[in-house]
């Protein structure tokens, strides 16, 4: 049997891999292992696949490795989950970086980016091999993920890319043509980007990102109409305000931002409902963001994490949101979509340009953009079916 080796690390890449991964073995067409990275671990031991960390690749000749890594591990602000799964990751990485550039360099390296300057290619090769995988897939991340498909190429083993949303900093690698075998991406837009880099027609699919497969269960769209029920709001159209902090300035780039935006969207989100006789406004902060005040009219109403996403997305007619994720996955289910522009991340999530928002407006515009989206239906939810049968479909054609 066909050995395929995934690597990812957390959040939304674990998300995206574990659904394909288990589809894989469930088909019983390969042997599955997941090397899950630093906050994947936990998320990807739980889906009862085979997990396994760097750590689990230690050799004897590794000591000074693990030194770096205990040294670099005590330089880390926060708690850490797994001690020696750390050490590992750090060590091993530093000292592939070693071998590529020397000590100074490397030292200096890591000084300035931390854990972005690593790329441990001799230790993913070292894995593959280990495990003799005959497939190695993995998400659009840098660092381990990237590295695992080089390690392949370098090997002469297929690799798959799956890519998340739209590629805009990892085309540089990705729109590479000899950078994995097929590249798994979200929508054609990003297809015509990548080839558009370069890439072949025939080694971009478009196939949807398997994180978001859960939106399209019957069962969500059934609580969609449901929570419309209980809610009261018949014959009403439901927006929901996707609500996110805004930094005084960008993470990386340093451009100012406005910390008020998103409290002025809301203001304003609220005068226009409260004005509308057949409207409600839900209000959904990110996990661990701030709670908002809130006017005290039923017509607005705090919907927060205890409330099922997907059928919150199901019950709206339209989402607003600066650039969350909840907006692409409004989209999906067929929410008219409004992104307001002036966030210091509309760069990064340039949601009409992919053809996923039906509108980008400043926040001076954002009333008659409400007006306009008001009177259009939902559209048709994504007709190319669910991303892990799509995305598995590509990996049998390897095996």
């Amino acid at each position: 049997m066909k050995k395929v080796l995934f690597v990812c690390y957390g959040g939304g890449h674990v998300k995206m891999v574990l659904p394909v991964a288990k589809a894989l073995q469930d088909s019983g067409a390969a042997q599955v292992s997941v090397l899950a990275l630093t906050t994947a671990a936990s998320v990807a031991r739980a889906s009862g696949l085979h997990v396994l960390g760097m750590k689990d690749f230690l050799r004897e000749a590794d000591a000074s490795a693990l030194a770096h890594g205990k040294r670099l591990a005590a330089g880390l602000s926060g708690s850490v989950l797994d001690g020696a799964e750390t050490q590992a990751y750090l060590g091993l990485s530093f000292c592939d970086l070693v071998a590529d550039m020397g000590l100074p360099q490397a030292t200096a390296a890591y000084a300035w980016a931390g854990r972005q300057a690593f790329l441990p290619v001799a230790t993913l090769k070292r894995i593959i091999q280990t495990l003799k995988a005959d497939l190695v897939v993995a998400t659009n991340s840098p660092r381990a993920e990237r590295a695992g498909i080089v390690a392949a190429r370098q090997l002469g083993l297929p690799s798959v890319c799956l890519v998340d949303l739209f590629a805009l900093d990892e085309y540089r690698w990705i729109g590479q043509a000899n950078y994995a075998d097929r590249v798994c991406v979200l929508n054609e837009s990003v297809r015509e980007f990548l080839l558009a880099c370069g890439r072949a027609p025939n080694q971009v699919v478009v196939t949807g990102n398997p994180g978001f497969d859960a939106l399209f269960d019957p069962q969500a769209r059934t609580a969609g109409q449901s929570l419309r029920n209980s809610a009261g709001w018949e014959g009403q159209k439901l927006l929901l305000y996707a609500l996110q902090d805004e930094p005084a300035k960008h993470p990386f780039s340093g451009k100012p931002g406005d910390p008020d935006l998103p409290n002025d969207l809301l203001e304003r989100l609220s005068d226009w409902v409260l004005a509308q006789n057949d409207t409600v406004l839900c209000v959904r902060p990110r996990p661990g963001g701030a709670v908002p005040v809130l006017s005290q009219s039923p017509k607005i109403r705090l919907t927060g994490q205890d409330w099922p996403l997907p059928a919150l997305l199901h019950a709206a007619d339209m989402v607003v949101t600066l650039n969350s994720t909840v907006g692409l996955e409004g989209h999906l289910v067929g929410a008219r979509l409004i992104q307001v522009l002036g966030s210091v991340f509309d760069e990064a999530m340039p949601l009409k340009q992919y053809r996923i928002a039906d509108e980008a407006v400043t926040i001076a515009q954002l009333e008659a953009a409400l007006e306009r989206q008001k009177h259009v239906p939902r559209h048709s939810m994504n007709a190319m079916g669910l991303a892990t049968h799509n995305v598995v479909k590509v990996l049998h054609s390897f095996l």
